[in-house]
C-alpha cells in the first residue's frame, strides 16, 4: 500500500500529464459556454443511453457509437449524459477532444485524464494507479496500449475480485468529439486500443464514443471484430429532433423577450408560429443552425433582436463586417471544404445537388451512381467524392444523397462568405449543359433530352454569359 505522501506525489505527476480542460465540468469548458441538452429535449436519446448503460438493451456491447452530422447536438448530448451520470452517481470519466486546444486536439494526454479520473471515481484503485505513475514517471512517453494496460486495466483488474468493486454501478467513459483528434490513424487506433483493452475486462464498463460520422471512422466501427462489442446511435430520422428544436427556438426567444435590455421594445407575439417554423425547417434537425440564430439574434444589448432576426432571415442587410450573423456555420463548411482532397470535384457534386437538382423535377440525380453517368465518371468515383462530406451530406448505402444543412446552400451561394469555394449558378449551369452534351452523346434517350435541355433553357432565362455560350456552342460542334 502506498504511504499518503506517496500517493499525493503520485497524483501530482498524474494531473501534470493530464488535458484536465477535457474533462465534462472542466473549468475550460464553461468558460467556452460547453453545449448541453435544452430542457425537455432529446428525451428519446437520453431514454436509449440508460437503457444501454443499464444493461436494458445491448447488454454486451461495451462501446455505443453516437455519430452524427456536423452541428447535430452530440456534444450537447455527451455533455448532458456526463451531467446525468453524475448526477444519478454513476462513476464517470470522460474526454471531450476539440481541435481549438492544444491539449484536446490529440491523444497524448488521453489515457493520463481518464486514469486521473478513474482514480478519483473508484477510490480502491487509487493507490494501485498511483503505485504505477510513481514506479515509471515516464510512461506518459509510451504507447497508448502500454498506458492503458497499466493505469487502467491492471489496477482494475486487481481489485476486480472485491464485492464492493463488482457491485458498484457500471462504471461509464465518455469521450466526445473524437474526429477532433488529430490524425485519422491516431482515432482508428484509440478505439481499436479501447475495445482491445476493456473487452475482458470483468467489470461492466459502458464506453460511449460521439464523432461524426466520418469514412475512416465508419470503416473502423464497420470491422467484423467489432460487431459483438458495438451498439450505434445515429442521430438520424429515428431520432428527428424538429420538435426539440421549434421548443428550444420557442423558449429561447421567449427568455430575449423577457431578458434583453430593449425588450420593451419587442412585440410580446414575437416571432411567432409561422418564423418559428421557418426556422426550423431551415436547421434541418442540426441544432447548430438554431443555436447560432438565438446567439446572434440575442447578444448585443444595443441593437434590437427584432433587426437582428431579421438580417438571420436575409430580409435586412448586415451592418459591417462585425455585424455577420453565421461565423459558426462559416467556421464549420469552411472546415470541412478545406480538408477535401478535390475541390473542384466537389463542387461539381454541389452544383448539381443545390443548382442543376432543383431545375430537373422528377428527372433529378438522386444517387450517387446517377452522378457517375452523368459525369462520366468511373463507377464508384462520386461516392468517394461525396464521403469526404460524410459530416455535411449523407450518402446512404444504396447510393442516396441528402444534404445534412439546408444553410450549405445559403453559404455556398455567397461569395462574401464562401470565398474559393462560392458556387457561381450561372457557372454551375454552364458547366452542367457541357456534361450534359457528353451525357447526351452517350445515353441517346428521351430522359437524356430532357436533362440537357432543362439545363439549357435554365441558362437562357439566368442570361449566361457569353463565355459560357462559346463553350457549350464548342462541345456540341465536337461531339455532333
Amino acid at each position: 500500500m502506498c504511504s499518503l505522501t506517496s500517493t499525493n506525489e503520485g497524483l501530482h505527476i498524474l494531473g501534470k500529464n493530464s488535458a484536465l480542460g477535457g474533462i465534462y465540468n472542466s473549468l475550460e469548458r464553461q468558460r467556452l459556454d460547453a453545449p448541453k441538452c435544452h430542457p425537455n429535449t432529446r428525451k428519446a436519446v437520453m431514454e436509449k443511453l440508460f437503457d444501454w448503460i443499464y444493461g436494458r438493451i445491448d447488454a454486451e456491447a461495451l462501446i455505443m457509437w453516437l455519430y452524427g452530422a456536423a452541428g447535430a447536438g452530440k456534444s450537447a448530448i455527451a455533455h448532458t449524459l456526463a451531467e446525468l451520470c453524475e448526477k444519478y452517481g454513476l462513476p464517470l470519466a470522460s474526454f471531450f477532444f476539440w481541435k481549438g486546444a492544444e491539449e484536446r486536439n490529440n491523444a497524448n494526454l488521453f489515457v493520463a485524464t481518464i486514469a486521473h479520473q478513474v482514480a478519483l471515481a473508484i477510490p480502491a484503485s487509487r493507490d494501485l494507479i498511483m503505485g504505477a505513475v510513481e514506479y515509471n514517471p515516464f510512461i506518459f512517453k509510451q504507447s497508448i496500449d502500454f498506458q492503458l494496460t497499466k493505469l487502467i486495466i491492471e489496477p482494475l483488474k486487481q481489485i476486480a475480485s472485491a464485492s464492493s468493486l463488482t457491485e458498484i454501478s457500471p462504471f461509464v467513459i465518455i469521450i466526445d468529439g473524437l474526429d477532433e483528434c488529430q490524425g485519422t490513424d491516431v482515432q482508428s487506433g484509440l478505439v481499436k486500443s479501447l475495445a482491445a483493452a476493456f473487452r475482458h475486462l470483468p467489470l461492466r464498463i459502458r464506453i460511449l464514443i460521439a464523432s461524426r460520422p466520418e469514412v475512416y471512422l465508419q470503416s473502423t466501427f464497420n470491422s467484423p471484430s467489432f460487431q459483438s462489442l458495438l451498439s450505434r446511435l445515429p442521430l438520424s430520422h429515428d431520432y428527428s429532433s424538429g420538435a426539440d428544436i421549434y421548443n428550444f427556438l420557442e423558449d429561447s426567444f421567449k427568455k430575449i423577450r423577457c431578458e434583453h435590455p430593449l425588450a420593451s421594445y419587442i412585440p410580446s407575439s414575437w416571432p411567432g408560429p409561422t418564423i418559428l417554423r421557418e426556422l426550423t425547417r431551415k436547421s434541418s434537425g442540426q441544432f447548430i443552425f438554431a443555436s447560432t440564430t438565438v446567439k446572434y439574434t440575442g447578444r448585443d444589448p444595443y441593437d434590437l433582436p427584432t433587426r437582428r432576426l431579421d438580417v438571420i432571415r436575409q430580409l435586412q442587410p448586415p451592418r459591417g463586417e462585425e455585424d455577420l450573423p453565421y461565423a459558426e456555420l462559416n467556421s464549420l463548411y469552411n472546415h470541412v471544404l478545406s480538408n477535401v482532397r478535390n475541390i473542384e470535384r466537389v463542387k461539381q457534386v454541389l452544383g448539381v445537388l443545390l443548382v442543376v437538382n432543383p431545375i430537373l423535377g422528377n428527372y433529378k440525380f438522386e444517387k450517387s451512381d446517377d452522378m457517375d453517368n452523368f459525369f462520366l465518371w468511373q463507377p464508384g468515383e462520386a461516392k468517394a467524392c461525396i464521403s469526404q462530406l460524410a459530416s455535411i451530406i449523407g450518402c446512404h448505402n444504396d447510393g442516396r444523397i441528402s444534404i445534412l444543412h439546408a444553410s450549405l446552400s445559403d453559404f455556398l451561394f455567397d461569395p462574401s462568405r464562401s470565398h474559393e469555394f462560392f458556387l457561381h449558378r450561372e457557372s454551375v449551369l454552364g458547366d452542367a449543359a457541357a456534361s450534359g452534351l457528353c451525357y447526351l452523346r452517350q445515353n441517346t434517350t428521351g430522359v437524356s433530352f430532357l436533362i440537357f435541355k432543362r439545363i439549357s433553357c435554365q441558362l437562357n432565362v439566368l442570361r449566361f454569359s457569353f463565355t459560357f455560350q462559346v463553350s457549350v456552342h464548342l462541345v456540341y460542334q465536337e461531339l455532333f
